[in-house]
């Protein structure tokens, strides 16, 4: 991205780790997505994330209770940090009603928060939990969908598939009116729709657009960007845990 010096420019890094669980460096803080549980992370996605987070302030978004998105032992996965906060939606403490601690949030879906210097409004998700979108103290916005997508299956009843299409549509719609600099999105290739991936792209039309939810399955990815109908400079890809990218962000 080339820089216009009347605008400021914020240099962010994303880092994969694995599924729908990235680091975003940015400013003094590194926010943490949907560390998944044990039986869905490699060793090198926890070596990665160790190794990305040691020694820094780090705050934890967790957005649903199924496994692939959510690590009972956070904590532990998250020592080499300096310091450690997680926001937590409200259908993980259900499920583990001791998981609330002194550094912890819990929130509800389709409300607004401040917690740890960020303005935090969640979505209710299609899925389970919910979605954030959340505003740093530098002006940064963000958003992180967890499992909110265009799920339509061919599966599906005429009913269901119209259901998760508007359902959403209308989600998008939010986010779009939000201007938010950088979205984390599921982009499932299971699905003829891509899980709305490029429909999300076209509507929120961010700086930054991280496809998310391969399980692993990362060469696909390759290209992604044509698909999805935005530049290589606007997408972040990547193929293992550890892999990042830099971005120049104007907020």
């Amino acid at each position: 991205m080339k820089k216009n010096r009347l605008n400021k420019f914020m240099r962010v890094c994303i880092t994969h780790i694995f599924h729908n669980c990235f680091v975003l460096d940015a400013g003094n803080t590194c926010y943490v997505f949907d560390i998944p549980a044990e039986r869905f992370r490699p060793t090198k996605a926890v070596e990665a994330l160790q190794k990305t987070i040691a020694g820094r302030n780090v705050i934890a978004f967790f957005s649903h209770s199924h496994l692939d998105h959510f690590a009972p032992d956070y904590a532990e996965l998250c020592s080499s940090a300096k310091s450690l906060n997680a926001i937590i939606s409200d259908d993980i403490e259900e499920m583990y009603p001791n998981i609330k601690s002194s550094n912890s949030f819990i929130v509800e879906p389709d409300t607004v928060y401040k917690y740890a210097g960020l303005q935090i409004e969640t979505l209710m998700s299609n899925d389970l939990g919910v979605a954030f979108l959340f505003t740093t103290e530098e002006g940064l916005k963000v958003y992180n969908g967890g499992d909110l997508a265009s799920w339509d299956w061919n599966t599906a009843s005429s009913a269901e598939r119209n259901f998760t299409r508007n359902f959403f549509r209308e989600a998008v719609s939010v986010i779009a009116s939000k201007n938010v600099h950088i979205t984390f999105s599921n982009v499932d290739r299971r699905l003829d729709n891509l899980a709305g991936g490029p429909e999300f792209v076209q509507t929120v039309n961010p700086q930054v657009f991280v496809p998310a939810h391969a399980l692993g399955r990362t060469k696909w990815l390759e290209g992604i960007h044509e698909k999805l109908g935005i530049s290589t400079d606007k997408c972040f890809t990547y193929r293992r845990a550890g892999d990042n990218s830099y971005f120049d962000v104007d907020i």
